[in-house]
């Protein structure tokens, strides 16, 4: 029996009746299991598989570990722990048929974790949306090539996960009709992989991306990888040897081969990447990502899209890196790239008197984000989609006024969680609020209505919503940059 307006709120699901808690005119219900635990002896490695019923009334009010995954502490190691395959969902008391909104947290494909604190769904919520955060597979267990075993496990998970949206979100008073799936980073890009992956067609009706990268390897690829870390942790690359992996080593071998890929000189053109990426596997993912798009996605369905200004600061500042970069390594990544040699004026007005550092990171905020969601908004339009595209532009205060636009600096605006515990360090203090009103009601609007509320793109005009303290639509911003990659082509 399904009651959200209580003290004690309860819904049923097919697997049984759960039990969460209530703030206020909102309901949450955590550690919701959509699929098994996939970490057993029987699951490991495998398609998610369905979660058994249960008798009685299971608690949902706390949410319960993420999955396993190396540690943002210092030192690392093992964060997590195998659990089922779990959703958030935050829903407002006394709504039917609410428009629903999934939520794909990022972290590079080797990190997840639904219930961090700056996508508390609760905000959203309390305007008559229900929410739900996902926690998938990652790393070796999500997305590394295991011989005999299904490719892009994670991407099967989330598909899994909105199949149970589809079957049991009215519990939670939301409309499986109405559904707009969005991410940040590895979620944006799992966004825009599951708009073109034949599975999810049906699944979702809107879409946003927020900084979504295009990586992505190919089987070779992918296997080079699997070996290499199969030879680290001391295995075969086989779901029995793995499996016999304790948790916690192949988790350090997993951040071993995070560092290990850094090495472009090693690794040719997959270095510099995470190394558990989508495969181009020719089942789940048919094609690289505009291409399956071509082939898969649904014309008609709106799609919200951007980036910030500064992506690439946040890999670069916090740690120094961006005081070490030797003058010559924007001219190397310019020639990697393929763009003329005057690229590199066009990067030294990034900043002031720009470093080295900061014009390698204006470059890496275009090449790893903005162009491939210029090139995904441009995909799009071309199908005859509505699109909106944004520049997040806030300068942060955060690490000396260093970090700027940095990414993910807008998940906490977008949500409106800027108290939250996991913004306060990328926010450099208390964040600015009606920054945080206004892009939360543009989210808003989008998810209710399918229109973000400013005039779509266009590739004659390119509008862009430019969020700042002063915010506006502005014609082509940062062109004489997005011109310079016109030629490069993103498979």
């Amino acid at each position: 029996m399904t009651n959200l307006d209580t003290d004690s709120p309860t819904a049923t699901v097919a697997q049984g009746l759960l039990k969460g808690r209530k703030a206020g005119r909102v309901v949450s219900f955590k550690r919701v299991p959509y699929a098994a635990n996939p970490y057993t002896a029987a699951n490991r490695f495998r398609a998610p598989q369905p979660m058994p019923a249960w008798t009685g009334i299971r608690d949902a009010g706390t949410s319960g570990p993420m999955p396993p995954q190396p540690s943002r502490a210092p030192g690392g190691g093992l964060a997590g722990a195998a659990d089922d395959l779990t959703l958030e969902i935050w829903a407002p008391v006394g709504v039917t048929k609410a428009p629903v909104l999934v939520w794909l947290p990022g972290g590079a494909f080797y990190r997840v974790d639904a219930s961090e604190t700056w996508h508390d769904g609760s905000a959203y919520a309390r305007e008559g949306v229900v929410v739900v955060a996902v926690n998938y597979r990652v790393g070796i267990d999500g997305f590394m090539w295991v011989d005999g075993m299904p490719a892009n496990r994670g991407f099967l998970d989330q598909v899994a996960a909105l199949q149970w949206v589809r079957q049991n979100i009215a519990a939670f008073g939301g409309d499986a009709g109405n559904v707009t799936l969005a991410g940040q980073s590895a979620g944006a890009q799992s966004v825009m992989a599951l708009m073109g992956m034949p599975a999810a067609q049906g699944l979702f009706h809107r879409a946003i991306a927020q900084s979504p990268p295009q990586n992505h390897l190919s089987p070779d690829q992918a296997r080079r990888i699997a070996a290499a870390t199969a030879a680290e942790l001391k295995v075969a690359n086989t779901a029995e040897a793995l499996a016999g992996v304790p948790l916690p080593a192949l988790i350090a071998g997993t951040e071993r081969m995070v560092v290990d890929l850094r090495d472009r000189a090693k690794w040719g053109p997959i270095g510099g990447q995470p190394p558990y990426l989508p495969v181009v596997d020719g089942a789940a993912i048919t094609a690289t990502p505009l291409a399956s798009l071509d082939r898969h996605a649904r014309p008609a369905m709106p799609l919200l899209i951007g980036c910030t200004d500064d992506e690439a600061r946040l890999y670069l500042v916090p740690g120094g890196t961006i005081d070490r970069i030797p003058a010559p390594a924007l001219a190397g990544a310019i020639r990697g790239a393929g763009l003329p040699p005057a690229a590199a004026q066009v990067y030294a007005q990034a900043r002031p008197n720009a470093s080295p550092g900061d014009m390698l990171a204006a470059f890496e905020s275009d090449s790893t984000f903005r162009m491939p969601a210029l090139r995904y908004a441009e995909n799009r339009v071309a199908a005859g989609a509505p699109v909106w595209h944004y520049h997040f532009a806030w300068q942060s205060p955060a690490f000396g006024g260093r970090l700027g636009a940095g990414h993910v600096v807008d998940v906490p605006y977008v949500f409106n969680t800027l108290a939250s515990q996991q913004a306060g360090p990328f926010l450099g203090g208390a964040g600015h609020q009606p920054l945080a009103d206004r892009m939360f009601s543009h989210w808003l609007r989008f998810v209710k209505t399918g229109d973000a509320g400013w005039p779509r793109y266009a590739l004659g005009t390119r509008p862009t919503m430019r969020f700042d303290t002063q915010s506006a639509v502005v014609a082509d911003p940062l062109a004489e940059r997005r011109q310079l990659w016109s030629g490069v082509v993103f498979k």
